[in-house]
């Protein structure tokens, strides 16, 4: 992944969030004291970068609903497709020791008759 650490990311979001310039966050980055943490990045351009390379989440799309009777406001359905869903959970490194495949049999009852 782009980012070296969770700590890594922190800092990196944190900056990014913040509100700063990128020249605000050169200069940030520049301090002796940030220089010293083991960050992955050191211009405010290379942090940009390795936001971008994160992979995007799933796209959201909408549609006005027509109704029958006037709204103040149009009724719009959001949604997200759900194999876009399905493939960004099992593409997230996040979750790659969080997910488990093995077959397991489900019983309803504590004799393990019923399935």
């Amino acid at each position: 992944y782009p980012f070296s650490s969770w700590k890594d990311w922190e800092v990196g979001s944190w900056l990014l969030r913040s509100g700063l310039s990128m020249g605000k966050i050169y200069s940030f980055l520049s301090l002796k004291m940030i220089k010293t943490l083991p960050l992955s990045f050191c211009s405010a351009k290379e942090l940009c970068s390795r936001v971008e390379m994160l992979p995007s989440g799933p796209r959201w799309m909408s549609q006005i609903i027509p109704t029958a009777y006037p709204m103040k406001s149009p009724v719009v359905l959001y949604w997200c497709d759900p194999l876009d869903c399905i493939s960004s959970l099992l593409n997230n490194p996040a979750f790659d020791d969080q997910l488990d495949f093995t077959p397991r049999r489900v019983y309803t009852t504590a004799q393990r008759l019923c399935r």
